[in-house]
């Protein structure tokens, strides 16, 4: 049953990267630089952050198997929209419907790992949604190149569209072996109006948005980055992308892995969270020395240690409401994370596009690499600020 529902976390990265992927060829048959591709983005966090507490709550009141389905039915058909565009306008519009059905992708995965995983084991289970996104950005690579060169690169779209819809009825058929969903019993009750006024809630979410300058960048603008700095084809820079998610993979299941060891050695669940953020954010410092890289395998290198220590870093920062809160509001909890990854994609993608355009990305490398010192800080500063809370 995970399984098949971390290949709905497959087929959300794969509608969402596929667009990344072909950006080159509409970039350049459409006549847009890179401030206006990051308009696009924008378009998707504006979406994004709209619907986050919306899909947050919808999954609450439909259930795990309705509100999935839903959602995944939504951005499917959304991106196969995609590919009908002319224009800037349109891939504004389409991108950002696109965004408001995977808006319920992580909340979805939080809610299944806290109904059927231990409190110790929900980071390591978490991280194996990275598994998806591995399959999801390969899919897409692979999906773009071959589309591109043999039909054109508005047929990627259709082709990852169909894909999602094929996910419904597997889900549907999983689900049924499935054991009861039953709330879990350290859930203490918490409803949307308390979560809201918890500082600590608050400082999970400002943590969050530091931290994902690192993932927005390089799953976002690495095949850009590549192009422009390094020269190389667009399907050249497509391949690159597994590779990276690759090494992603291995940071997460570490990060899940190393909290679940110092919890079983007594470390309270926050505390343990925290030191795996730490040394994460630590890592993530390296992004800076990107710009200094004598070539594209010390710049795959770099990139690849910065990308480890960021999804080290977050599955552990998303498992946290889940220990702070208890079960009750998993999917709502999750969901105003992932309207922080809104508002940053919303602010940071147009000047992105914009640094890019005049100076390249070698300022951007620097930018996103300390924030994330920032973000440790504040996870410090809030911690246990408001009511009692179950993993502190």
């Amino acid at each position: 049953v995970f399984g098949v529902l971390y290949l709905s976390t497959a087929d959300n990265y794969l509608d969402r990267q596929i667009l990344v992927a072909v950006s080159p060829a509409f970039k350049q048959e459409f006549g847009l630089n890179y401030e206006q591709f990051g308009w696009i983005l924008s378009a998707f966090g504006t979406l994004y952050l709209l619907s986050s507490p919306i899909m947050g709550w919808f999954l609450e009141r439909v259930g795990l198997n309705v509100g999935t389905s839903v959602a995944l039915a939504w951005w499917s058909l959304a991106g196969m929209a995609r590919g009908l565009t002319s224009g800037l306008g349109g891939l504004v519009a389409t991108h950002g419907m696109v965004a408001m059905g995977e808006a319920a992708g992580i909340p979805s995965t939080a809610k299944a790992a806290q109904t059927y995983l231990k409190q110790e084991e929900r980071a390591i289970g978490s991280s194996m949604s990275q598994i998806g996104i591995v399959i999801g950005m390969t899919l897409a690579a692979g999906i773009a190149n071959y589309s591109m060169e043999n039909w054109g690169w508005r047929s990627a779209f259709f082709v990852a569209g169909w894909l999602g819809l094929l996910w419904i009825p597997l889900w549907w058929w999983a689900a049924k072996k499935a054991p009861v969903q039953e709330p879990a019993p350290e859930s203490k009750g918490y409803n949307v109006r308390s979560i809201l006024r918890e500082p600590q809630m608050w400082g999970f979410v400002g943590a969050n948005i530091l931290s994902l300058g690192i993932f927005l960048f390089w799953t976002s603008w690495t095949n850009h980055y590549f192009v422009r700095k390094w020269g190389l084809t667009v399907s050249e820079a497509n391949r690159l992308g597994p590779l990276l998610q690759g090494i992603a993979l291995v940071g997460s299941l570490l990060g899940g892995y190393g909290s679940m060891r110092l919890m079983r050695a007594g470390w309270k669940p926050l505390e343990a969270r925290r030191r795996i953020w730490l040394f994460g954010a630590l890592g993530m410092t390296l992004s800076a020395l990107v710009p200094l890289a004598p070539s594209v395998a010390s710049a795959v290198a770099l990139i690849g240690v910065s990308y480890f220590a960021s999804s080290a870093a977050s599955v552990n920062l998303y498992t946290m409401p889940l220990d702070a809160y208890g079960g009750s509001r998993a999917a709502f909890a999750v969901s105003l994370l992932t309207s922080g990854y809104g508002v940053l994609q919303l602010v940071a993608s147009p000047v992105i596009g914009r640094v890019a355009d005049r100076y390249g990305f070698d300022p951007v490398c620097v930018a996103v690499a300390f924030p994330p010192l920032l973000g440790y800080v504040i996870l410090e500063w809030t911690k246990g600020r408001g009511a009692q809370t179950l993993g502190r």
